[in-house]
């Protein structure tokens, strides 16, 4: 029967990472668990909602060997809010664990046998990269926003990575679409890459997961194994199942010619765009029009039951005036993720897709498609 002592911050930074994993909603009593283990001289906690799996390795002192589930959100909780830097844990009958400190605090826990926890994936560790991890950081920040979170479109709901190879090294690629708009950002590395023959596509909970188990950390190891794709980082494992499906030809859609664009600054047009939206009544869709010409672009609400908004932003543009379209809420989203100050925006038609890019967001990319302003008026 297990028996062992943990520092209580040692404990709580993967009992929180866990939290997120675990599947709530799940008629499966035994994931909502999570596995806490010896294995010689080491301790184990892992989690899975069977497609995300999780395990990292404890600092511990062990006094007898075991294995038990627990509930992993109570359990969380008692460690987070124990009074002790030292906590002892043994097991009970029944798959009960006792939870004590300096011998004035006790708590006990039920629990269950371990025989039914999923077991943790194995590792073909052959095709795996080490990785620094701003990069792979960066790369998932400015393209998970607009994922789909429609589960209709299942080829949609995640991130899709594939890599470039030449005598220098390796492009390695992460895309994002929703249907309505596209990210993209793609890095340089001198690894040899992972020799996918296709591009994967990682789930939306699993980069989640990745960026929060990598921060704070310089370096991981990133592998692809079968329908899994792993990450190795410190003390923790993650196993993500990849999406089986395909995803578009993104290319196509990504404007080659440069005909029509303006700059501007890209906190002022955040700001903009974030006051006009207070009089949008829906949070997700917030249709804005522009009016751009030499020098100054108008921005105003284009619903106006709750009430009117108008604002005029200096802009580097000296062509012909034209007006477009767009919905608000997706072209602040890209521009909270970027890092340039000043922004690039090609709108080569009113129906062409808008291009966003900075110059100090070297390999990233964000698109937006227009809304049909024609039938805007007619509304």
């Amino acid at each position: 029967m297990i028996k062992f002592s943990v520092k209580k911050t040692d404990f709580l930074i993967p009992l929180s990472n866990i939290q997120t994993i675990i599947d709530k909603k799940s008629t499966m009593t035994i994931i909502n668990n999570i596995l806490i283990y010896t294995k010689e001289d080491s301790l184990f906690i892992e989690a899975t909602d069977l497609e995300v799996s999780y395990k990292s390795k404890i600092p511990s002192s062990i006094i007898e060997q075991g294995a038990i589930t627990i509930n992993a959100r109570k359990f969380y909780e008692i460690v987070k809010e124990f009074p002790s830097e030292t906590i002892y844990f043994e097991e009970d009958e029944n798959s009960w664990l006792k939870i004590r400190a300096d011998g004035k605090t006790e708590y006990k826990i039920g629990g269950l046998s371990p025989d039914n926890f999923p077991r943790f994936k194995h590792i073909d560790s052959k095709n795996i990269i080490d990785l620094e991890v701003p990069i792979i950081k960066e790369m998932i920040e400015k393209t998970i926003f607009s994922s789909s979170y429609d589960d209709r479109k299942y080829s949609l709901s995640g991130i899709f990575f594939e890599e470039e190879h030449n005598q220098k090294g390796s492009k390695i690629r992460m895309v994002s679409s929703d249907g309505h708009r596209l990210s993209l950002m793609e890095k340089y590395i001198p690894e040899k890459g992972l020799n996918l023959e296709s591009g994967i596509i990682i789930p939306r909970k699993g980069a989640q997961e990745i960026r929060k188990i990598i921060e704070g950390h310089e370096r991981m190891l990133w592998g692809i194994d079968n329908n899994f794709c792993f990450v190795i980082c410190g003390n923790d494992i993650l196993v993500i199942r990849i999406i089986d499906g395909k995803f578009p030809d993104y290319r196509n859609i990504i404007p080659e010619s440069k005909n029509r664009y303006l700059i501007f600054d890209r906190l002022e047009m955040f700001n903009a765009l974030k006051r006009i939206s207070i009089l949008s009544s829906d949070t997700t869709f917030r249709g804005v029009k522009a009016k751009i010409e030499p020098k100054l672009i108008e921005i105003e609400s284009l619903y106006k039951e709750i009430g009117e908004a108008k604002e005029v932003i200096n802009i580097d543009y000296n062509a012909d005036p034209f007006e477009i379209a767009f919905n608000a809420k997706y072209f602040m989203d890209a521009l909270y993720v970027m890092d340039s100050n000043k922004i690039e925006l090609t709108v080569n038609n009113t129906e062409s897709p808008c291009l966003i890019r900075g110059n100090k967001d070297i390999g990233f990319l964000a698109l937006i498609m227009p809304m049909n302003l024609v039938e805007e008026k007619n509304n």
